[in-house]
């Protein structure tokens, strides 16, 4: 909602001089045909005017849909089909083995990096952390709601989130992500930059954190190292077929 803006004028206006997507001087405003750039803007959005100002809706959200429909006199935009694009990335784990001396059980202090085919096992103690680890407020969109840019990618990416699944013999780190329409290359490169992030530094940091409590001893798993061999991919970069994957978690 941009708030109190009720003419393509005003809204050239507002994305010229205040949005920061520009360099605005004041010098050569009589030069800029404000209105013109604000009817071509709102002609390549979803939006409209109304009482409370210029709306415009991100996503197919049935519910949202209803809500601007009923609240703010606005058309109903047709609902598409979700898509959903999985990004693989390798893991790394960690383990303070548990070790039987003098009769009783005790962690080692130093951990052990264990190859990640050896989490097959342990797959659902990993996906009940990840769930753990999962704040309130993020149901409905996941970490893009910590995406504060109001571009293509936040329109495009409904929703995404962190999981575990078993590719070939070993288990990968996957962001899930829910897509009302299909990616640009340029966008693909944004939302990997974003999830790189949080792996890294967000949602990330604080999970690789957590020990996971498992009969081997406690694991520490990290979706993200500084190595030059880490990497965040598609299936399709991958060479494999996201549909025959197994484990993980399921969407509806």
């Amino acid at each position: 909602l941009f708030d109190g803006i009720h003419s393509v004028e005003s809204y050239g206006r507002y994305m010229i001089c205040d949005s920061g997507h520009f360099e605005y001087d004041s010098n050569i405003e009589e030069y800029i045909d404000f209105k013109r750039y604000g009817r071509e803007k709102t002609a390549q959005e979803d939006g409209a005017f109304s009482d409370k100002g210029y709306i415009i809706y991100h996503g197919y959200n049935q519910k949202l849909s209803n809500l601007l429909f009923e609240n703010l006199g606005i058309m109903i935009l047709e609902e598409k089909e979700l898509k959903t694009l999985k990004l693989y990335m390798p893991l790394t784990v960690n383990i303070y083995e548990i070790e039987n001396q003098h009769g009783y059980r005790e962690i080692s202090n130093e951990p052990i990096e264990l190859e990640s085919s050896e989490l097959i096992y342990n797959m659902d103690e990993i996906l009940q952390a990840i769930e753990v680890s999962n704040l309130p407020g993020e149901e409905q969109r996941g970490l893009m709601k910590y995406y504060d840019a109001n571009d293509s990618v936040n329109a495009k990416v409904s929703k995404y989130v962190f999981t575990v699944e078993k590719v070939g013999e070993e288990i990968m780190g996957v962001a899930v992500l829910t897509l009302n329409d299909d990616l640009t290359s340029s966008e693909l490169e944004k939302i990997k930059d974003e999830i790189t992030g949080q792996a890294s530094d967000g949602w990330g940091e604080g999970f690789e954190q957590r020990e996971i409590s498992t009969d081997m001893g406690d694991l520490y798993i990290s979706f993200w190292n500084s190595s030059k061999s880490w990497f965040i991919k598609t299936a399709e970069e991958m060479g494999i077929n996201q549909n025959q994957i197994m484990g993980g978690i399921k969407f509806e």
